[in-house]
């Protein structure tokens, strides 16, 4: 069987279900929602790492059929270039915003309990910031003379961004 002998629908069927896996960009502008739902492919980008190795192991039979395993592993990789992208422009305004934050309380020797535009949540202040296509959830923790933001990349991963009076300006990644 030659590609001439390939129909429409065969393309169809190796095109369509990996860009349905870019549904995920629509279901959530989370950003640690889509990290999270992102890690659901990483089970059929490895079955088709391993596809694509045992296709050319017998290249002669089934040199097609390589198209949709190399489009699943370049979806789940642009996703992660999404994400990250969209992190990265949230982490630039996350700490803008620090460093208004800090300013302010250098100007008046004391730390804002209750910087604008931050919503009370129990203890503590959240905000969402927006970087690209995704907003991503602060959390502000203050006393007298210094504070600290947290922004959340996805479970487990983000960025502490501090600073105060006498608190040097630092912004440092984690991975609980």
């Amino acid at each position: 069987m030659t590609s001439d002998t390939y129909g429409k629908k065969h393309w169809l069927w190796q095109i369509i279900p990996p860009f349905s896996m870019l549904g995920i960009l629509f279901a959530t502008d989370s950003g640690p929602a889509l990290m999270f739902l992102a890690g659901f492919y990483f089970f059929p980008a490895l079955f088709s790492f391993i596809s694509i190795i045992a296709k050319l192991a017998n290249f002669k039979h089934r040199k097609w059929f390589l198209l949709r395993p190399t489009l699943v592993i370049l979806v789940l990789v642009a996703l992660i270039f999404i994400a990250q992208w969209s992190y990265q422009a949230a982490l630039k305004n996350a700490i803008s915003e620090a460093k208004t934050i800090e300013s302010e309380c250098r100007k008046i020797l004391i730390c804002p309990t209750h910087p604008e535009g931050w919503q009370a949540n129990g203890a503590r202040l959240n905000k969402q910031v927006v970087g690209g296509w995704l907003k991503y959830p602060l959390s502000y923790h203050y006393n007298a003379t210094r504070f600290s933001i947290r922004i959340y990349q996805g479970p487990d991963l983000g960025a502490y961004i501090s600073g105060g009076v006498d608190t040097p300006f630092s912004v440092t990644s984690y991975h609980e």
